[in-house]
């Protein structure tokens, strides 16, 4: 199993809207967010992560994120979009290199930010959730100050560990 993931915290208000589908749909007990790093590995102590993180972030500085709208991944997700900026880009890439500087293996799958709704999905269900979504096409730009990041706990649950802001 996996120990980490780095993820971005949304708004309140973005956060409960998607919180009502993902509970509807019986997505993971994570709270709702956008993946950064998706679950890695680490063997080495908790500080020297955040030390990692601090160092992969320091160049950054805050930056707007947006979105609209909901996508898929095929009939097994459902998901509301968020635009691939630049910036967004940039604290991927950043991140991903300080753990692979750091040994850590990382997924390398192309970076296709997101928040999921529903995940795991048969094509029956898939069609049902899409029809319950009708209507809800969030649009919202929020500033990234900080990143989180997310723990896999001995309950079996994704739990935010530390959040570390961006310097800028």
């Amino acid at each position: 199993m996996y120990d980490y993931f780095i993820g971005i915290r949304l708004p309140k208000k973005l956060e409960e809207a998607c919180e009502h589908y993902r509970r509807a749909f019986r997505a993971p007990r994570t709270i709702a967010h956008i993946t950064v790093v998706a679950p890695f590995n680490w063997d080495q102590s908790v500080a020297e992560l955040h030390e990692l993180l601090k160092e992969a972030v320091q160049p950054l500085a805050p930056f707007l994120i947006r979105g609209s709208g909901l996508g898929s991944f095929g009939t097994r997700v459902l998901f509301v979009n968020v635009t691939l900026s630049e910036e967004l880009l940039q604290l991927h890439k950043n991140l991903t290199a300080g753990l692979q500087g750091a040994g850590v293996k990382v997924d390398r799958r192309p970076y296709h930010p997101h928040i999921t709704l529903a995940t795991r999905l048969s094509p029956a269900r898939f069609c049902r959730y899409k029809q319950e979504l009708e209507g809800f096409s969030p649009s919202y730009a929020f500033p990234c100050t900080a990143i989180s990041l997310f723990e896999f706990t001995a309950d079996r649950r994704w739990e935010e560990q530390a959040q570390i802001a961006l310097p800028g």
